[in-house]
């Protein structure tokens, strides 16, 4: 399971070596581990980062029937 580390204060933590990551990375771990991590705090769910990013990319779409109203001509 991919999560991105949010905060790291120790290179060993709860038993897992994160001693090659830094905050940000994004780490593939075992489910059990990602999860202990994620409850924790230490980490996020690396699709929903990916899925709040992507959010702001979306365009928004305008139907062109209010579109034409607002113009005067």
């Amino acid at each position: 399971m991919k999560i991105r580390l949010t905060h790291k204060f120790a290179e060993l933590i709860n038993g897992i070596d994160l001693s090659k990551y830094h905050a940000g990375d994004t780490v593939d771990l075992s489910p059990e581990d990602a999860r202990l991590l994620m409850a924790e705090g230490w980490a996020e769910f690396e699709g929903a980062a990916a899925q709040r990013d992507k959010a702001h990319e979306r365009p928004v779409k305008r139907s062109s029937s209010r579109s034409r109203q607002g113009k005067k001509r």
